[in-house]
């Protein structure tokens, strides 16, 4: 008896050890995942801030320079960019608290081709620096969604930065952009670059195919993220000819 007694205390001293050693390993998963979180979030949020902060170094150079010249009231056009862009920036940084709430909340009818022209005009600068021709064709009446401009803008933003990355060494670059309305919007960016290598890692956190310091492969996991959580859809294909195309479509606001 006192010999079974033995071996059941160490028994039990046993497994309260492995079960201890247990929540130790939980433990250091859950801060693990954590801090993949983290910094998964934080690199979205660099990646995304990225674009602004190039505008702005761009309108604050054009700026200094109109003022050189003595041209204060198109310097102050530059500066209103700039304070529009840093409102931008306030924004996305705003949106770290809803994170982890599910999306769907806080959603308004918003015209797409609103958001186009938002996103073109964060991108205006490196456009013009690339001499790129933009070909824009879309519908006369507002084709609204329910969703947010702001999430809205990014996808776009970071479909152009694709297009201009990806014709980076074409000759005559050009990037179209078309937005049609029927049962749904169906937004469609194509361009005539080098297209796309892998089309089943694309959507990927991280991918890219960019060269260090070009880019972190967050562009397309973003953006494919806020068109799934605004009940859209978006999907990559290569031209018929050249280049790549992107497809959004997202579910249309009858009668707003």
């Amino acid at each position: 008896m006192r010999k079974l007694n033995i071996r059941l205390q160490r028994e039990v001293s046993e497994r309260q050890k492995v079960e201890k050693n247990l929540q130790v390993a939980e433990q250091t998963l859950a801060q693990s995942s954590k801090l993949a979180a983290l910094g998964e979030m934080s690199a979205a949020i660099s990646h995304e801030l990225n674009q602004p902060l190039a505008a702005m170094r761009t309108y604050l150079a054009g700026a200094k320079l109109l003022l050189q010249r003595k041209r204060p009231d198109e310097a102050l056009t530059s500066f209103q960019r700039i304070d529009d862009l840093i409102g931008r920036m306030g924004a996305i940084t705003r949106q770290l608290k809803s994170y982890a709430r599910k999306g769907g909340e806080d959603l308004i009818a918003v015209d797409v081709r609103s958001a186009i022209d938002g996103a073109l005009e964060i991108m205006e600068p490196q456009l013009k620096a690339r001499q790129i021709s933009i070909s824009k064709t879309l519908p006369i009446e507002p084709v609204f969604i329910l969703g947010d401009q702001l999430r809205l803008e990014q996808v776009m933003v970071n479909l152009v930065r694709n297009a201009l990355d990806a014709t980076s060494t074409v000759v005559l670059p050009e990037i179209e952009i078309l937005l049609l309305a029927d049962e749904t919007a169906i937004l469609t960016v194509r361009d005539n670059g080098e297209g796309i290598s892998d089309l089943n890692e694309l959507f990927e956190p991280f991918f890219t195919t960019k060269k260090p310091g070009d880019g972190v492969g967050l562009g397309l996991a973003i953006s494919t993220g806020i068109i799934t959580d605004l009940g859209g859809r978006l999907v990559a294909r290569n031209g018929s000819v050249a280049g790549a195309v992107f497809q959004v479509t997202l579910p249309i606001i009858k009668n707003s």
